[in-house]
């Protein structure tokens, strides 16, 4: 989890610029990609993914609802293996205190050491390696379970094998590679994965971290590797001392310094795999006001040298590799915030029942019963959302967009959730849990839950750098039909026409496209599905006339974009609820239906009025339907959304013996 990483970031929502003009008489050069993105962006367009995306989210913004990306799959099932190392893992933390964690700004070193005994550091690492093998959807329900505890916690965990060496190292690696690497991994070595930098955090391609060629007769033999990096989780025990044994460094590939300063050199981006105790790494420890055990540090490279055998990949593809990386690894941190949403519900239904004020508990009151049911739906929906992603990581789906919504999504939910939670407990959500235990309360940690939620909306991509990267992916159709309408042959030219034609009227007439599954998910779910189909027109024909009207100024159109974005980041989870709570093992949940109408509700109520979170209440009815469904929740019919989390966090913190609610 590098702090300032965004991703792809503005690079990659340049749109068609004008075709510079050209001496009298002569004839036009073609507008090409090179003449749309240039400099940074030149190098970010070359390191994109340029496959078609065959995932749901793409689909929206051109009409085409692949509902068969639902109807194709199941909740995934947990294995033996995955049940048995969650028993376990749940075990080597149940004497776990996130309070002093916090206070003290360490993991105990014992824990971590207990965790590599169980394997917990080579998770999705493969048998044959020594690792456990599990799949990603399984991976997701540790994180959810690491969320419920301690953040700091769920960090070391996940950047050591989401975006550490491991992923990478699976995805990139050569089988000598990983005979060498797999192995030390999977028994309980720590890595990192080594890209931003001081001045260098969403616009990936000014990387300043160099490797100059070691040369023998002529061929490359390895690196000495320049640089200083920023932000890089796990890096850092204490300063001067590593916490991981390996790094994977993004580093630009020259033949000698003096190329870094001219403009004329190429750019290429290596990635390579350091030991963190070769001559010449060292490091400084960085500390926060947040995830306070965090070992997030600052590492230095002094002519390091890094033989080619370590080199992941070609010579051109570092950045390619940190994308690709990147978006698996992203699915970690909204598992994570599922488990934090599940500990607000578990909290907030406790607290709202056993508060009285004016002659009943606080949550029949609908303002605060508003805040308790919006946090349970969030909860059902991230956990539809999570489940979807799963199965289609396990499948080796796209999820290339799916990943960054659920990351923006699971990270703005778990915020807003931790605050309405921090507005339940009123003034006891301000104390210390140390004063709140002397005062005889119970100590609810809620500001320290609040001051470790916050980062999620910044690490892993911003939710502003994330969204102007979906739109620029999304809108890849467009762009490509545009560059061929605007200097494409006459052929090319009228094959364009036709895309937009087509696109205006499938987006315009619903009787010109086939009739949608209404009955996919059940009736009773659907009036959801004819809102989903009608709300996916409008989003590809509000796309539609955005990229018409605006071409060459889209990319500068960012709130504009961001509203398009929005819209499908509501679609996207409404679609995937409504698939989770029709699978038959979530059919005979108490109340799902109940709560699946609330959730969707919310957010027709949404795309009615631009995605605002204003005017929600003003819906006739809605009081009485807040006030059954608080009651519900109350009364503990919705415990089921609990599952998943550490025992004793879904029930009564006053209970004896709970774990992380100590008298």
């Amino acid at each position: 989890m590098n702090l300032n990483h965004g991703g792809p970031s503005l690079l990659q929502v340049e749109s068609v610029r004008k075709v510079p003009a050209t001496p009298s008489g002569s004839k036009p050069a073609r507008m090409t990609q090179s003449d749309v993105f240039q400099g940074s962006v030149a190098v970010a367009e070359t390191a994109r993914d340029k496959a078609a995306y065959q995932g749901f989210l793409a689909g929206l913004f051109v009409h085409d609802i692949r509902w068969h990306l639902f109807s194709s799959i199941r909740i995934p099932p947990t294995s033996p293996p995955a049940l048995e190392f969650l028993e376990r893992f749940k075990a080597a933390l149940l004497s776990l205190d996130a309070e002093r964690i916090d206070r003290e700004g360490e993991l105990p070193d014992s824990t971590i050491k207990d965790l590599a005994g169980l394997g917990a550091f080579g998770i999705k690492i493969p048998r044959y390696y020594g690792g456990l093998e599990l799949s990603q959807s399984e991976y997701q329900q540790v994180a959810t379970l690491c969320g419920s505890v301690d953040a700091s916690l769920t960090v070391l965990l996940s950047a050591a094998q989401s975006i550490g060496v491991p992923e990478p190292l699976r995805l990139f690696g050569t089988d000598d590679q990983k005979a060498r690497y797999l192995p030390r991994l999977a028994r309980g070595e720590i890595s990192g994965f080594a890209l931003t930098e001081r001045h260098v955090g969403c616009d990936i391609s000014k990387v300043d971290t160099y490797a100059v060629r070691v040369l023998e007769r002529g061929e490359t033999v390895g690196y000495r590797l320049t640089g200083d990096k920023f932000f890089i989780t796990n890096s850092a025990k204490r300063d001067g001392e590593f916490l991981s044994s390996m790094l994977v460094v993004i580093a630009r590939i020259v033949d000698k310094p003096d190329d870094m300063k001219d403009s004329r050199a190429p750019k290429r981006y290596g990635a390579f795999i350091v030991e963190t105790q070769w001559p010449g790494c060292s490091v400084t420890r960085l500390h926060f006001e947040g995830v306070r055990a965090i070992y997030n540090g600052a590492p230095s490279f002094d002519r390091v040298y890094v033989p080619i055998e370590n080199r992941l990949g070609g010579e051109e593809d570092g950045l390619r590799i940190a994308l690709a990386t990147l978006t698996v690894g992203r699915l970690t941190l909204p598992a994570a915030c599922l488990g934090g949403l599940k500990q607000c519900v578990a909290l907030m239904r406790w607290w709202a029942k056993a508060r009285v004020q004016w002659n009943k508990p606080i949550g029949e009151h609908t303002l605060i019963g508003e805040k308790l049911c919006r946090t349970a739906a969030y909860a059902l929906a991230l956990e539809a959302v999570m489940a979807y992603c799963g199965a289609w990581a396990n499948k080796k789906g796209d999820l290339r967009l799916e990943s960054a919504a659920a990351k923006i999504i699971g990270s703005e939910w778990y915020w807003e959730a931790v605050n309405d939670l921090f507005q339940v407990r009123g003034g006891r959500g301000f104390m210390t849990a140390d004063s709140q235990r002397k005062s005889g309360e119970v100590p609810v940690p809620v500001m320290r839950m609040m001051r470790d939620a916050r980062i999620n909306l910044v690490w892993e991509g911003t939710s502003e750098i994330l969204r102007i990267w979906m739109a620029r992916e999304a809108l890849a159709p467009y762009i490509d039909q545009g560059l061929a309408l605007l200097d494409g042959s006459w052929s090319e030219k009228t094959a364009a026409a036709l895309y937009y034609s087509r696109a205006c009227l499938r987006s315009s007439l619903p009787l010109l496209h086939a009739k949608g599954p209404s009955g996919l998910f059940g009736k009773d779910y659907a009036r959801w599905t004819r809102l989903i189909e009608s709300a996916s027109r409008k989003l590809s024909r509000s796309t539609l006339v955005a990229a018409l009207r605006h071409r060459q100024g889209l990319h500068n159109k960012q709130l504009q974009l961001q509203g398009l974005v929005d819209d499908s980041l509501l679609i996207f989870p409404m679609t995937a609820v409504l698939w989770f709570a029709s699978q038959p093992e979530m059919r005979i949940k108490p109340g799902i239906r109940q709560l699946v109408d609330y959730f969707c509700e919310d957010m027709a109520d949404r795309l009615r009025t631009g995605s605002s979170v204003t005017g929600r209440g003003g819906r006739p009815g809605r009081d009485t339907a807040v006030y059954r469904l608080s009651k519900a929740i109350m009364n503990g019919d919705y415990a089921w959304l609990e599952d998943g989390i550490m025992p004793g966090m879904n029930s009564d913190p006053t209970a004896a013996g709970t774990a992380n609610h100590p008298k």
